[in-house]
């Protein structure tokens, strides 16, 4: 369930967002005319709904993975980190590194990814015995959208410029990203059959080539599918 509120303090408007996977606020000043104050907060608004719709905090919808069942005798040992396995919007706080980045839990897929990777990989290498995976994880960076969306934030802002994380499991380049849109980031790392690896991809949630018009669930699932589809397919081609 999503709830939103509005409250005025003093000299402050509060825009809360919350549901079970996110939270968002957007402060504003209310020492404006009303008119750029009610400006202001419809583009806040439309924002976060934007935001909340690609993010899946919208009466929340699992990506549906075209998915068989296998029996078979790969090993699977799944060594990650438990909060790789966990929703989590990293920060709130607009001057942090880590504002405006979500990691996506298991949950986000159906099957989970670890279920789907096994099945995958014992399709394609039916010869493989073990798969031992020490990093998998998506993230959502809407770093630079947030912050362009917050337009009151003061005038230390333009001390601060931390736009990218440091992390290496949430940052893009500017070959991936020159328009600094919200993109996904996946990352599979691990050993197969005693052979390490380490792969990532990234993709801007757009529409399917073939459809002219989608929504925002629609996007993300897409470029989910397409991440997964690249982590596989050079596992596969290093195996």
């Amino acid at each position: 369930m999503l709830t939103m509120t509005l409250k005025r303090k003093q000299n402050s408007w509060l825009v809360s967002l919350r549901s079970h996977h996110s939270q968002l606020f957007v402060p504003l000043n209310a020492a404006l005319a009303t008119k750029t104050e009610i400006l202001v907060l419809k583009k806040s608004l439309a924002l976060i709904g934007l935001v909340s719709i690609v993010t899946g905090c919208v009466s929340f919808q699992p990506t549906q993975l075209e998915y068989v069942p296998t029996n078979s005798s790969l090993l699977v040992i799944d060594q990650r980190p438990t909060e790789q396995k966990e929703t989590e919007m990293l920060s709130y706080l607009i001057t942090s590194c880590k504002y405006g980045i979500q990691r996506l839990g298991d949950e986000w897929t159906v099957p989970n990814k670890i279920e789907f990777l096994k099945a995958e990989i014992s399709k394609t290498l039916p010869n493989a015995r073990q798969l031992k995976i020490s990093n998998f994880v998506f993230y959502n960076n809407m770093q630079y959208q947030l912050r362009e969306g917050n337009i009151y934030r003061g005038p230390i802002w333009s001390l601060i410029e931390c736009d990218e994380n440091t992390d290496r499991f949430t940052q893009y380049t500017p070959e991936e990203n020159p328009e600094r849109f919200n993109i996904l980031i996946g990352t599979l790392e691990g050993e197969l059959d005693g052979v390490p690896f380490s792969i990532r991809a990234a993709e801007i949630p757009v529409c399917p080539e073939s459809m002219d018009k989608c929504d925002g669930l629609m996007a993300r699932n897409h470029a989910i599918e397409k991440i997964l589809d690249q982590l596989i397919y050079f596992l596969v081609k290093g195996g």
